[in-house]
């Protein structure tokens, strides 16, 4: 403690900032991944009740003469600016997680891989901070923690890309790529490109003429030998187009249906097995 016994309170007032509070005013140094960063005392709200403890100590004197007694200097620290300090300080110096990319192009699927972010362990670099400020002590910087930061999509999720142009489409997972030979629309019936998203999948199913100039007069053809649809239907976000099998397997290769995506029979059904509603369909 500090003695004031014997002292006008404008002498115990300058006594205790010279020999506490002056001490502990003094920068702090951090050390956050292996940056040095000036923190100042002030700047993070230090505080102490000088004229509190003073008052505090001349009433317990007069109260009760006899012997030395010790009063409390309180000190504080301000947690919500000791936050905006650490957390902008370190800021330039935090790394964000970033997630894995795929993209295609020229016929070829690129992976940019995903890259855990690196964070300032806050509530115990605010214990650290806030106890080295309180204590005064200043003997070297002060290590702050950090922490990994796990990508939101740290893997290659499930999507699928259509080539029209080179009558190919590529599944994509995190275990690789499987690529299939295709058909799609012809000139008059383009298949639409852009980006869509599996939005339902039959097993066996029932072709329903669509309402269009090319299907007028035919009806429903159900599930079996010489189904258009072959034996699966994934359908995607763009109305009336799937992808599907075909009976008529000469025609993979080329522009041969009305939008959609043929596949070989057996295609469509591995393909079927390895995909859900809700992965994205991109079209080029």
């Amino acid at each position: 403690g500090v003695d004031i016994s014997g002292l006008t309170r404008e002498q115990a007032r300058v006594k205790l900032i010279t020999e506490i509070v002056q001490p502990k005013s003094r920068t702090l140094l951090v050390n956050f991944r292996g940056r040095r960063i000036p923190i100042s005392p002030r700047s993070v709200g230090y505080t102490a009740a000088v004229s509190r403890a003073i008052t505090g100590a001349y009433n317990v004197g007069r109260s009760q003469p006899a012997g030395p007694k010790d009063i409390a200097l309180t000190e504080r620290v301000d947690r919500r600016r000791l936050t905006r300090v650490l957390q902008a300080k370190t800021g330039r110096y935090r790394v964000a997680p970033r997630d894995v990319r795929v993209a295609y192009s020229g016929g070829k699927v690129r992976v940019i891989r995903s890259r855990p972010g690196i964070d300032l362990r806050l509530a115990v670099a605010m214990k650290r901070v806030e106890a080295a400020v309180l204590n005064g002590r200043r003997d070297g910087a002060l290590n702050l923690p950090q922490r990994r930061v796990r990508a939101d999509v740290p893997t290659v999720p499930t999507q699928i890309f259509v080539d029209r142009g080179r009558y190919k489409l590529l599944l994509v997972r995190s275990r690789g790529i499987v690529t299939f030979p295709i058909a799609v629309g012809q000139t008059a019936y383009p298949t639409p490109s852009g980006r869509f998203s599996v939005v339902n999948m039959q097993r066996n199913p029932t072709w329903i003429p669509p309402d269009s100039r090319w299907a007028a007069g035919l009806g429903p053809v159900p599930p079996g030998v010489g189904n258009p649809l072959g034996t699966r239907w994934i359908g995607i976000s763009s109305p009336g187009i799937g992808i599907h099998g075909t009976p008529s397997p000469w025609s993979i290769g080329s522009r041969a249906s009305h939008g959609c995506i043929r596949m070989y029979i057996r295609d469509a059904e591995r393909l079927y097995s390895m995909v859900s509603v809700g992965i994205p369909v991109t079209i080029v």
